[in-house]
């Protein structure tokens, strides 16, 4: 029964685009924006406080922010306090809504100052750099970062040369861009990035907003993703 039930959540995430036949329909840009954490997962202890809530807090600040300077761009959160977020669930919320980009956002406990900051992207294996995107092909979930694989990286350079910009990161060392099987991006057919930061003080995570909110900008100002 366990692994029906696996099976079938996996079939119901699996990607089938045939983008050259199915037109998205007009909708606004979306963004997704994942805090790392529910109210089962606490994530790492900082400050006398938990990840998931410093996470929550970044989130709802960032899409704050978002919805001044970008008010023409939808940003969605995946979860809203005392949420259980169950194996999928945020790829299939992702996938049904079509999200244009997803970013999922995490911390962890760091006494380095400055404390690093590191850009990650969904690869299964170093092969998956060859694949190029067929719309009559179907994905299973654990390819659908293929899927946007070449506009991610795209996404991830973007994010890495404002990040290495003093006027727009003043705060973080930036420890890179790293291509690895990041678990929280699996089955995520839009463009996916996520963040780890180190942060010392519970309320750090203030000085990722203006950084994060430039990043976005820069995305979109250079249409990487139209």
């Amino acid at each position: 029964m366990k692994y029906k039930t696996h099976y079938l959540s996996s079939l119901f995430i699996i990607v089938c685009l045939s983008l050259s036949i199915i037109t998205k329909a007009e909708q606004p840009l979306t963004i997704m924006i994942d805090p790392s954490g529910d109210s089962q997962h606490t994530g790492h202890e900082i400050d006398d406080t938990f990840e998931r809530g410093i996470t929550l807090q970044c989130a709802e600040e960032l899409k704050k922010q978002l919805n001044i300077v970008l008010p023409e761009i939808r940003i969605i959160l995946t979860r809203v306090p005392g949420e259980i977020i169950q194996a999928f669930q945020n790829a299939s919320f992702s996938n049904r809504l079509q999200a244009d980009f997803y970013l999922s956002i995490s911390f962890y406990n760091e006494k380095e100052v400055p404390s690093n900051i590191s850009i990650f992207y969904y690869i299964e294996q170093q092969t998956d750099g060859w694949h190029r995107f067929n719309p009559l092909y179907f994905y299973h979930v654990q390819q659908a970062h293929l899927i946007s694989l070449e506009t991610t990286k795209k996404i991830g350079l973007s994010f890495e040369g404002s990040l290495k910009n003093s006027s727009i990161n003043s705060v973080f060392n930036l420890s890179g861009l790293f291509g690895c099987p990041y678990k929280q991006l699996v089955g995520i057919k839009a463009p996916s990035i996520a963040i780890e930061v180190g942060i010392c003080k519970k309320d750090d995570w203030k000085y990722l907003i203006n950084p994060l909110t430039s990043c976005i900008k820069n995305i979109l100002s250079n249409d990487i993703l139209s």
